[in-house]
């Protein structure tokens, strides 16, 4: 009763009136009503872990999902697809060959190959692939765009928010295992989820997403999903999330400016900035107590006396990227690295076989094929935003949140390679598009004539 309520008033306002739906495009209409609970699915996949129904839920229901985007591209007649198809074949050559060729993999076979090889691959292309079609999804249908987008951003924000009561409960898992030399009083918090980081990354989106729509007619709902943004960061104990919050609630008022604003209140703004950096003076000055009370002191600490500032930045990312690079390169050619050496080709020389830096990542693994997906992933996503800029209120926004998050992937990783990240990401990457939503920034009005709402019809 509680939790519905709590739906019903965070959620008044921001979903839209539902659209008519007509079942045409049926895999398009499959995906408007699955694609909200992906995030459940997945805790509730993670909470079966340890039961007799222990089977891999979110993979089939992720499974369902893709083959569903890739039906309905297909009858879109969509050529994004042979680009992506270019990409997974590409990216499984170097892996193919490891296989032929190390007598330790050679005899373990097509499953083992498939298993080893695909899902990781297929999940770095899973942002371009959402996009594509979420970008034609939106074009047609722009109001079941919004419904779906709406309803995706807040189910998955409530989830987060109910995994993480569940484990001040003392359900679920811990953000992190306990390290050796390291007192840690607090371990942090994920409930149910599989990925510390990867649900920090998703976080991000969905809050800055609610944060948007809040702002600035309902200043009220904005302040509690800061707050409840803000802390749910600080359970998950990782850096980036925290900080990246932190600058969402900061800033979205900002983005989120309407014409003339800067100027208009530019003496408000250059006090505000001051009291800012007297702020950002005053936390410096009382760092030690406020990371202890984060629960972050004796980690960051630890990090800092192994490796400076770069191990608190990077947290020893750096030293496994050099071992795995000086392994890969002493073991295999260079034509062979170019092409990638695969998930197993690292894993058969080292236990820790992932750098945890998604650019190089995809490198190692699939070589040519993983820089071109990083590369393209997060150029389309930036070249989007900033076209956008002078016709989407919402560009502004989503140009930030996509900063953020490479500075994620090349510092925690799992953002490109993130199974959870991709359906959100892609979302609000196309919502920028959505004619509903979208303004002249330099005029205050439609930019685009309103024609028939052209829907599930």
């Amino acid at each position: 009763m509680g939790s519905a309520l709590f739906l019903t008033s965070l959620g008044a306002g921001l979903i839209p009136d539902k659209p008519q739906l007509a079942p045409d495009s049926w895999p398009a209409l499959l995906v408007f009503y699955l694609a909200p609970w992906f995030l459940l699915i997945d805790s509730i996949s993670g909470a079966l872990q340890q039961s007799s129904a222990a089977l891999p839920w979110s993979l089939f229901f992720k499974t369902l999902l893709l083959s569903l985007l890739v039906w309905q591209l297909i009858l879109w007649r969509n050529k994004s697809l042979l680009l992506l198809l270019g990409l997974l074949v590409l990216g499984l050559g170097g892996p193919a060959y490891s296989y032929l060729t190390i007598p330790t993999l050679a005899g373990r076979g097509a499953t083992d190959f498939i298993a080893s090889e695909v899902p990781l691959l297929v999940k770095a292309l899973a942002p371009l692939l959402a996009f594509s079609f979420l970008l034609q999804f939106c074009r047609r249908y722009p109001g079941a765009f919004l419904v779906m987008a709406d309803r995706l951003m807040l189910l998955s924000y409530l989830v987060i928010l109910l995994n993480l009561a569940l484990g001040l409960a003392g359900f679920g898992y811990t953000a992190y295992q306990p390290m050796d030399n390291v007192e840690q009083p607090f371990l942090g918090l994920k409930g149910f989820f599989y990925s510390t980081n990867e649900l920090a990354a998703v976080l991000l989106v969905v809050s800055g997403w609610l944060l948007w729509r809040c702002w600035p007619e309902r200043k009220a709902r904005y302040v509690l999903i800061s707050l409840l943004s803000v802390g749910s960061a600080m359970l998950l104990l990782t850096k980036t999330g925290l900080l990246g919050c932190l600058l969402l609630v900061l800033l979205i008022p900002l983005l989120a400016a309407k014409p003339g604003f800067y100027r208009q209140y530019y003496r408000q703004l250059l006090a505000c900035l001051l009291l800012a950096l007297a702020g950002l003076l005053i936390c410096v000055w009382y760092a030690e107590p406020l990371l202890r009370a984060a629960g972050l002191y004796d980690k960051l600490a630890y990090a800092y006396q192994q490796r400076g500032i770069l191990g608190i930045l990077l947290s020893s990312r750096d030293l496994y990227l050099t071992i795995i690079w000086q392994q890969t390169e002493q073991h295999y050619a260079f034509i062979h690295r170019l092409f990638g050496v695969g998930v197993a080709g690292v894993s058969v020389l080292l236990k820790k076989y992932f750098i945890e830096i998604d650019l190089f990542d995809l490198t190692v693994f699939y070589g040519m094929a993983g820089v071109l997906i990083f590369s393209l992933t997060f150029g389309r996503f930036f070249y989007n935003s900033l076209a956008q800029l002078p016709l989407s209120p919402l560009a502004a926004t989503v140009l930030f949140i996509n900063v953020l998050l490479l500075g994620v992937a090349m510092m925690a990783g799992h953002v490109v390679t993130s199974g959870m990240l991709w359906l959100p990401w892609a979302l609000a990457n196309a919502a920028v598009f959505n004619t509903h939503l979208a303004t002249s920034v330099t005029v205050g009005k439609s930019a685009i004539a309103r024609g028939p709402d052209e829907r599930f019809t």
